[in-house]
Parts: structure tokens; sequence; C-alpha cells
């Protein structure tokens, strides 16, 4: 990955982040000059297998390396890119592990998605910061989703101000939209593809942001089931359950024997009373 440093103005460096990248004065360009001799897409640069290629669309002004004009040519570190009158200095894209240090006193954008990973952008602290697509802003990511000027960030005390300035696709701050808000260290801004932790100053970084707290969670009450009670099953009156059977008889050798001299002895007197 290559960046682009503009030598006529003192801005961050212009990052190519992507595999085909067009550089004109129309507003679907990747990256927006609007100097006089640009063309509407005045040149492409392409990107494959680790290198990247500056290919002139046939420009009226031309496309120049180191000096040179070329129609198609492989860019490296070192090179000075110009096209028309507009010239910048090519640099390899390499992420400084000292620049935190070198820049604890000031605000700053870090990348953390996928995009940019670990590059890091200052905010002025005496100037609004314009964050966009076009050459003219002072944070210049030249991504085909982000508008020419995107989104404006101010100091104001000890907060950064995030002003949306009518972007196609939007700011979001902490992943909500937002026309105007502010923002403090360790919140989260993305623009399209582009996610950003906001770092403030040393002397806020050691400050605790004192958030609502979350209010302690009540257990809720456990009820228990009420004692289940046999359910009384409706059934008919002749069911069995519902009948009352008469009890068995029990025969025994004695009731037999009182049965039989019962009997006997009726049959004696019936004996008797027909002899009589």
């Amino acid at each position: 990955m290559l960046k682009l440093q503009r030598k006529d103005k003192p801005q961050d460096p212009i990052l190519v982040v992507e595999k085909l990248y067009s550089i004109g004065s129309a507003n679907d360009n990747n990256l927006v000059l609007d100097e006089p001799g640009i063309d509407s897409i005045h040149a492409r640069l392409v990107a494959s297998d680790g290198h990247v290629t500056l290919k002139d669309n046939t420009s009226a002004r031309g496309c120049f390396v180191n000096g040179q004009r070329v129609t198609q040519k492989m860019l490296q570190a070192g090179d000075t890119l110009r096209l028309a009158d507009v010239e910048f200095d090519v640099h390899d894209f390499v992420v400084d592990p000292q620049a935190p240090e070198k820049t604890n006193q000031c605000w700053q954008l870090v990348a953390d998605g996928s995009w940019l990973t670990g590059q890091t952008f200052i905010i002025p602290a005496d100037k609004r910061c314009v964050l966009g697509r076009s050459s003219e802003c002072d944070i210049t990511i030249a991504g085909s989703h982000l508008s020419r000027r995107h989104v404006e960030l101010t100091v104001v005390g000890s907060s950064l101000r995030v002003h949306d300035l009518n972007s196609a696709n939007g700011t979001y701050l902490n992943d909500e939209l937002v026309d105007d808000d502010l923002a403090h260290n360790g919140d989260h801004l993305r623009i399209d593809v582009y996610s950003f932790r906001i770092v403030s100053p040393d002397n806020d970084l050691k400050r605790t942001r004192i958030r609502t707290p979350i209010p302690d969670i009540v257990k809720p009450v456990e009820r228990k089931s009420p004692i289940s009670t046999p359910k009384r099953w409706k059934t008919k009156p002749t069911s069995p359950g519902n009948r009352d059977e008469p009890a068995p008889v029990v025969v025994t050798a004695w009731g037999v024997w009182v049965g039989v001299s019962a009997l006997a002895a009726i049959l004696a007197v019936a004996g008797y009373l027909y002899l009589s």
C-alpha cells in the first residue's frame, strides 16, 4: 500500500486503499482534485500483487513520474508524481510504532477496522478538521463511498465535536447515526467501511469516563407451584367405583354344621306335623 503526500499543502498523507483507484475532478473519483488542468478522470492507480501502477486516462495535461511523462508506470516509494500541476511525494504505508508517543498531546483517530489498521490521524486543536475524499480536506481518505467533505471534527474543551457534513452514507458514533454530537476518549467513530477509536491527549487518558451505572438486577422471586390436588374424574353412577357392592360371604365348617342342623330340625318338625 502507498500513500501520497501533497507537496503544496501541509496535510495528512492520502492513502491508496483500494485496488482500483481513480483520480480526477469529477465527484465520483476516489480522489477528487479541483485544481485547473485536472480532467474529470485524469488517471487511475491499479493495485496488483503488492504493486501500484499509475495509468494515464488520456489526460490533456498528462501524468508525470520523476519529471517524465508516462502513460503507464509502476510507482515506488520515493517517486514524485505530478498530475497537471499537482505534485505528490510517494511513500510506503508503514505504521510508525512511535506515532502515539509523538502525538500524545493531540486528539487522534486510530484506525481499528480491517481498513487502515493501525494508521493514526491527528486532529489539530486550533482549527476545524475536515475528513473526506477530496484532496482539499485536512484528512483525505480516498474511499469510493466517502463524501468529498464527509465529517468535521473540532476540539471543544475536553470533548471532540463530530459534525456530519450532509454526507451520503452518514457518520456513526458508537454505532449510532449522528448529525452533530460530542465524542470522548475511547468512543468509536465509523464512516462507511472505515472505523476509528477516538483517543484524547494524555491529560484526558488518565481520566475515567463516568458512565451511568447499570442498575442492580433484582432477582425475580421464585414462585412455588401450588400443591396439586387429585383430579376428580366425572363418572357415571353405575361405574364400578360408584356402586355399593355386597360383601362376599365367607363359608366355614362351623357354618355348614349349623346350617345342616337347622335344616334337619325343620324337616323333623314338618314330618311330625304331617303325621299328626
